[in-house]
């Protein structure tokens, strides 16, 4: 009976430590606003204007950023929980493809595949689709650029989607307005080897341009070891 108990206590004391091992298995770290992935052996310098959440070590979704202090569109004054919080997130998938091969199988509406199945889940500009007061147009492009990186060969693409957002002026109120509004997105990719890292980032189109120049610093300042 004594050691069936003492078992016991040893399993409960056990419990939280591998709890806790479990819970910091992270994709990196984030040092000085510099994040190192563990995994693939690269580091990104962060913006201070941008927070960011580490995501797990076996998922292949490294990093997300979120604005923290974002501007409220003109529309979206006396409803600014509706405005679309800038935010970029970060991948890293296999392929054989060219930066801009993959950038154009991600956005061409007829390609399938594994990993656009699950970049697709993250990658808001890809997946708009419509919902209880809210109604998306469709994909426009905008610009593909090649963007290379210290001898690595990468691209971006850019496009945006009209939508009408029927929104609540308050929590109060019975009636609300129709807000007609741009969403535009960006996705960047860097190759190394067969390795890809890929950015999709989105914001509101009123202030795209100025997300998308910060991201685009973050993104140049991808340095593999």
């Amino acid at each position: 009976m004594r050691k069936l108990l003492l078992l016991s206590l040893i399993v409960l004391l056990a419990v939280p430590t591998v709890f806790s091992a479990r819970k910091k298995d992270k994709a990196g770290k984030v040092s000085d606003y510099v994040y190192t992935d563990k995994k693939h052996d690269f580091s990104l310098t962060l913006n201070e204007k941008w927070k960011y959440k580490i995501q797990k070590n076996k998922s292949d979704f490294r990093l997300v950023l979120t604005q923290i202090n974002y501007p409220i569109p003109p529309e979206y004054v006396t409803a600014p929980d509706y405005t679309k919080i800038p935010k970029m997130v970060m991948f890293v998938v296999e392929s054989k493809l060219a930066p801009k091969a993959f950038i154009d199988s991600l956005v061409s509406p007829s390609y399938k595949s594994k990993s656009k199945k699950e970049l697709k889940k993250e990658f808001e500009i890809l997946s708009m689709s419509s919902s209880t007061g809210f109604a998306p147009e469709k994909l426009v492009s905008r610009k593909k650029k090649a963007l290379n990186l210290d001898g690595k060969t990468g691209a971006y693409w850019t496009g945006q989607v009209k939508y009408t957002n029927e929104v609540s002026v308050s929590a109060s109120s019975r009636g609300g307005k129709r807000v007609k509004g741009i969403y535009g997105g960006a996705i960047a990719a860097i190759k190394d080897g067969d390795k890809i890292v890929v950015f999709h980032l989105i914001a509101e189109w009123n202030h795209f341009q100025s997300a998308f120049k910060d991201g685009l610093e973050i993104i140049k300042s991808l340095d593999f070891k």
